[in-house]
């Protein structure tokens, strides 16, 4: 829990200076590359995540490695993290600032699970209501789960639509349970 409230911390300062500077999707982009950078060269990741590198040295290398890639404010940023040992934050700063700038554009994502695989149309249609619904533009997260039977299950945040054939069944289960069948002229 602490790890999430220092990355929320970080993310929404970068994300204030981002609003300021009309920078939402240049910072997020420099950060999605830095990120895949550091995860797939063995070399920046050691350079990233070790704590036997002195921190001038480090902060030192970063700017001469991304000084001509990433924006001033990037790399101040990343020096900031060093000088305070939040090097192994970075992944989590990141996804919460890419939460905030979701927010910032209005955008917000709803997981859906299906009994089968959505059609173009079923997909652009379901998406579509979701965003009337919530009067939010609405990105989708599609995984098939064939032991629905039928319908689907959306979630978007904490709210859970059931409309799958599973929570139908659930439901006429329990009705048909709560019926006195003597009200109906069956006698034991």
């Amino acid at each position: 829990m602490k790890n999430k409230t220092i990355a929320k911390r970080y993310a929404q300062a970068l994300h204030e200076i981002a609003q300021e500077r009309n920078a939402l999707d240049l910072f997020e982009k420099e950060l999605n590359d830095l990120l895949a950078s550091i995860n797939s060269d063995q070399h920046l990741n050691h350079l990233w995540y070790s704590e036997k590198i002195l921190t001038d040295d480090k902060k030192a290398a970063i700017k001469e490695l991304f000084s001509q890639k990433l924006s001033e404010i990037i790399i101040n940023f990343l020096r900031v993290l060093i000088d305070k040992n939040r090097e192994a934050f970075l992944p989590d700063i990141f996804q919460e600032y890419k939460n905030l700038a979701d927010a910032s554009r209005n955008i917000i994502y709803a997981q859906v699970r299906t009994a089968a695989e959505l059609t173009s149309k079923d997909y652009d249609a379901l998406q579509k209501k979701l965003s009337v619904m919530t009067g939010k533009n609405v990105r989708l997260d599609v995984k098939v789960d064939p032991s629905l039977l039928g319908g689907l299950v959306v979630k978007i945040g904490d709210k859970v639509i059931d409309g799958s054939a599973i929570k139908r069944l659930a439901i006429l289960k329990k009705n048909l349970k709560s019926i006195q069948f003597s009200k109906l002229g069956v006698r034991d």
